[in-house]
């Protein structure tokens, strides 16, 4: 498979593609040799634009390479690089407030191979040299993503052959649905055949996806987590219909900016460090006294070298600049594309229970609004216990195309909090999937 691959890349060098480098044994502390990607580098969508990707081969692929499935994972935001979903998450290595790689007990690409891209332009090491380079609405993420797929999937001509989903969290919630619902609306379109590779199935972690529901969903989720009384459920309720009530007028930067004061207040009249997650002291990836350490090595030159990241790149976990320009996307719905999906591909819906911002209870209500013939169906299915090994891990239910899996144990970052259940989740859904898409 390396040779192969390296013989591809040799003949691609110079030509449309961006320089793809596959990452030599030599390189730098704090980044071992064994902690390195398959391939990694950038896509170039435009004259002066790049878009970043980490590619991951399977540790121990389950059947013959050719065989094996992809992931494609996004994180979410906007504007959030999904090195945090590599490199804090579910990636091979992790690091960790000592500012060192650390071996993933359970990866991803155990089975799989991983496929991690920093999206939209301008997110962690993707670099958008305008404004205008940066998309402001699902149809342009999802052409912008096409886009760097179509020479994904040239570096290797086994790729296009190999089972493919589409995973990712938060913000992700639209994302995932909009590339989805691109691509299949793309190997509709014979006349064009502008999609020369498979599309199995698509992931949700902790999605936003339809907000004019979800939003009103949190003063609820609060006062039964015991972190508001009935006097300020009450008052995050008006605040949630003032929300509800700038989306059903189409402000959608109004909607944008209430809906971050009123997770704002939340924060403060509860004294949460984070509303992805009520058990937490500290947001995710800050070490105690509140450093953001995935920054701090990310941005280390000698991280940037070994991965192939331009060195000028200056990594934020969730850029600023992108939150502001896709800023009128950010309360519009999606809930449709998901439920043309369902007609097409396998789903799987899930979400960390301790999660207020885009949790159980957010997730389960929007669900429940799906106009999709068997939504009914789907919500008479029992409600299982699900456990890995002899221990509890969470809940699912599943008919037909959906799945929906609560994860115990765990908030917004669902890997991050738990690693070993949400690999051996992904691991079964997928196969699950697969059957499923070929009956």
């Amino acid at each position: 498979m390396i040779s192969a691959l390296a013989v591809i890349l040799a003949a691609v060098a110079g030509g449309a593609f961006y320089p793809f480098k596959f990452l030599h044994d030599q390189v730098s502390s704090p980044f071992p040799a064994e902690a390195l990607p398959t391939i990694s580098g950038y896509f170039p969508l435009g004259r002066s634009s790049k878009m970043f990707f980490a590619y991951y081969e399977a540790i121990e692929p389950a059947e013959a390479l050719a065989s094996t499935p992809i992931i494609l994972w996004l994180q979410g935001g906007p504007g959030c690089s999904s090195m945090t979903g590599n490199f804090y998450e579910f990636g091979p290595w992790r690091t960790a407030p000592d500012l060192q790689l650390h071996r993933n007990e359970a990866p991803w690409n155990h089975r799989f191979g991983v496929l991690f891209i920093d999206n939209p332009l301008g997110t962690g090491y993707s670099i958008a040299e305008k404004d205008d380079d940066i998309p402001v609405n699902q149809d342009e993420v999802a052409r912008d993503l096409h886009q760097a797929l179509l020479q994904f999937f040239k570096i290797d001509p086994s790729f296009k052959n190999r089972p493919f989903f589409i995973a990712g969290e938060s913000y992700a919630g639209k994302y995932v649905p909009a590339l989805g619902h691109y691509l299949v609306k793309l190997s509709k379109n014979s006349s064009k055949n502008s999609s020369p590779f498979r599309l199995d199935g698509l992931m949700i972690g902790n999605g936003l996806t339809h907000p004019i529901t979800q939003v009103q969903s949190h003063a609820a989720t609060a006062y039964s987590f015991g972190l508001l009384d009935a006097a300020q459920r009450s008052q995050a309720e008006d605040r949630a219909k003032v929300v509800v009530a700038s989306i059903e007028r189409e402000d959608w930067q109004g909607g944008y900016e209430l809906r971050t004061q009123y997770m704002e207040w939340i924060e403060n009249v509860t004294g949460l460090a984070t509303v992805l997650d009520v058990r937490r002291s500290v947001p995710y990836h800050c070490s105690e006294d509140g450093t953001e350490f995935l920054g701090l090595f990310l941005n280390r030159q000698e991280v940037k070298a070994a991965l192939k990241a331009d060195d000028s790149a200056q990594w934020i976990s969730c850029n600023p600049r992108v939150r502001r320009i896709m800023a009128n996307d950010t309360m519009k719905s999606v809930k449709w594309m998901v439920e043309e999906l369902l007609l097409e591909i396998p789903i799987l819906i899930y979400q960390g229970q301790y999660d207020i911002k885009d949790g159980v209870v957010a997730s389960e209500d929007w669900m429940r609004e799906l106009e999709w013939e068997h939504r009914e169906k789907f919500f008479a299915a029992e409600k299982k216990i699900w456990k890995v090994g002899k221990s509890f891990a969470g809940y699912w239910r599943s008919y037909g195309t959906l799945t929906h899996v609560v994860v115990a144990g765990a908030g917004h970052l669902v890997p991050a909090d738990q690693g070993v259940n949400s690999q051996q989740m992904v691991e079964k859904w997928i196969r699950s999937a697969l059957q499923v898409k070929d009956k």
